[in-house]
């Protein structure tokens, strides 16, 4: 495929962008619609310290997706062409640290201050990706990269 305006994977949403809409709807009906079952939890350290150890946890392995990227001279964002097939360091293990990262930070935050609709619109977060940005990733990478991408999917888990 030649890179032009259609070699893209064509995603409904960059996924910052989707993560930060499930963040703020999050907080929003915190505000109007405030629940509180982390409440029991609120007095010890744990709640915070898990939701950090897991925040980190989260951008560093985002952080190493990224970094392959760059390694391999590939563009990060899905509305630009992908140019190579990277599939070394982290990509042995997981097709997407960047997507895992954004799914584990959600919670970690929620953790961290007690954002319980943090918790509760995890799915949509996952859904959001899955469909709206993975599934049209790996049709868009198999046109493009053909058998070796197929081979990739093969060997390669999509989440963990």
């Amino acid at each position: 495929m030649a890179t032009n305006e259609k070699d893209v994977a064509g995603v409904a949403v960059l996924p910052p962008y989707i993560f930060m809409m499930v963040l703020g709807a999050a907080l929003a009906l915190q505000l109007f619609v405030p629940i509180d079952f982390l409440q029991a939890f609120r007095a010890q350290e744990w709640q915070f310290w898990f939701g950090v150890a897991l925040s980190i946890a989260a951008a560093g392995l985002a952080g190493f997706g990224a970094l392959e990227f760059w390694r391999n001279g590939t563009n990060i964002p899905p509305d630009k062409p992908a140019i190579r097939l990277v599939t070394s360091g982290i990509y042995h293990v997981t097709r997407n640290p960047m997507y895992i990262g954004f799914l584990l930070i959600l919670p970690g935050i929620g953790l961290i201050f007690s954002l319980e609709w943090a918790l509760l619109l995890w799915p949509a977060l996952a859904l959001a990706l899955h469909y709206g940005v993975v599934k049209r990733e790996e049709a868009y990478l198999a046109g493009k990269f053909g058998a070796p991408y197929r081979e990739y999917l093969n060997r390669t888990r999509r989440w963990i």
